[in-house]
């Protein structure tokens, strides 16, 4: 996947590369709010180790050899910001295939990153997968993330609902 921006690189993950990014962002607090705000419940954050997100890591490339999720970082200036990704397979009870994107670093947040990388991952669903319904959720409080949705043609898919840990959840889709 190639972005419109060529200061903008997707590539897929990789453990030298990005588990320091990881490591870096989700140890300070601002990598705990970004947590939160992605629908992370608080009793499920965990201290980040060199173990967990190698770990992490590993698991976004099995899962991409298993064909069930596509998984991208996100790189600018040289280094890893944030990630991506497709996932082909319900998840979380999200229809397939869905995407979603985390933009850990909050220096590189509100500079349109988000839309680039996202527009870039519709469009590869659309023309490369053949996908003509992609779907995703976001926190329904999250105005950011919702009218960043919105902004790219994703529409509410039914009213908000409340997951096993009280978070309230709005399902979106689009028509590509």
């Amino acid at each position: 996947m190639r972005t419109d921006d060529p200061t903008i690189l997707l590539l897929p993950p990789d453990i030298d590369r990005d588990v320091p990014f990881a490591l870096s962002w989700f140890q300070r607090p601002e990598g705990h709010a970004t947590l939160l705000s992605m629908g992370n419940a608080e009793h499920e954050i965990e201290l980040s180790t060199i173990e967990s997100e190698t770990a992490i890591l590993h698991d976004f490339i099995e899962l991409e050899e298993q064909r069930k999720q596509i998984t991208r970082m996100i790189i600018v200036d040289h280094k890893t910001i944030g990630v991506v990704w497709i996932e082909l397979q319900e998840h979380h009870n999200v229809q397939p295939p869905s995407i979603h994107i985390m933009i850990g670093n909050p220096d590189y947040r509100g500079k349109g990153i988000g839309k680039s990388v996202m527009q870039t991952a519709i469009n590869y669903m659309k023309n490369t997968l053949h996908i003509d319904t992609i779907y995703s959720r976001h926190l329904a409080n999250n105005a950011i993330v919702a009218n960043l949705n919105q902004s790219l043609g994703f529409k509410k898919d039914g009213s908000p609902y409340t997951d096993s840990n009280g978070l309230v959840w709005q399902s979106i889709k689009m028509n590509v």
